[in-house]
């Protein structure tokens, strides 16, 4: 009898083990179509089914598109599609992140009541070193992100900066159906040296700047992007999401 029992155990494990290792490789799938394969390791979709996430396009010119729906199953706490990237870095390195995205001719907003709706955020984690876990870890805002809205009819994106006292700054113009590319240069500080550029499209310059302290602390902070909005909003949306790259360009 015991024998048996320890047979069902291991043929168990071995069934859930090789579960997660095919959903890990359909995972896979989907986040080759956007991301370096240096980059898979740190990545995952937070995706509230199968229907929340598709890929498009034909041949080489395939996009990943993430989509929210009113009513859908929170995913971590909240409506969100997302792609999550938790790329290594210590404080005082300078990080270049940039992707390419898409908001559809059909696209609508939250205007005008444009509740808080994201499509790039920089996610606090637990301190491994400090013994700390996501049991009772704090609730917090993400002190870097990309926020949308529209105004005077017009879709726009703005940088929220700051772990304490948020600063909003924008608004930029995107438009609907025209691929943009942004990238968004951060030096990671809990001081006052902290920095975020954001640059859009053909811009050489900074289009947008921040300094101050940009963490809450001392661990990297993982980047989160396709959307992530208010419970409220009851619209069905597709954000496309293309050619995402993360890079250390400067150390302490």
């Amino acid at each position: 009898m015991l024998k048996n029992i320890l047979i069902l155990l291991f043929l168990l494990t071995a069934f859930c083990a090789s579960t997660r290792a095919d959903a890990r490789q359909d995972e896979l799938g989907y986040l080759r179509t956007i991301l370096p394969d240096a980059l898979l390791q740190y990545a995952h979709l937070e995706v509230a089914s199968s229907n929340a996430m598709a890929v498009l396009g034909e041949g080489t010119n395939t996009y990943l598109g993430l989509h929210v729906i009113p009513g859908q199953n929170k995913v971590n706490n909240g409506i969100r599609a997302e792609v999550s990237v938790d790329y290594p870095y210590e404080q005082g390195q300078t990080v270049s992140y940039s992707w390419r995205f898409m908001l559809p001719n059909d696209f609508a907003s939250d205007a005008p009541a444009n509740r808080w709706w994201l499509i790039g955020q920089w996610h606090d984690q637990p301190d491994k070193a400090k013994g700390e876990t996501w049991k009772g870890f704090p609730s917090r805002s993400p002190p870097v992100a990309i926020g949308l809205a529209e105004l005077d009819g017009r879709l726009v994106i703005g940088l929220t900066y700051g772990p304490t006292k948020p600063r909003n700054l924008g608004p930029l113009t995107v438009e609907r159906g025209k691929w943009h590319n942004i990238t968004i240069v951060i030096r990671w500080s809990r001081s006052s040296d902290g920095k975020a550029s954001v640059f859009l499209d053909d811009l050489t310059k900074p289009a947008l700047t921040a300094d101050g302290p940009n963490m809450h602390n001392d661990v990297q902070h993982y980047l989160k992007l396709g959307m992530y909005r208010h419970p409220a909003i009851n619209t069905d949306n597709w954000i496309y999401i293309d050619d995402v790259q993360i890079s250390t360009i400067a150390k302490p």
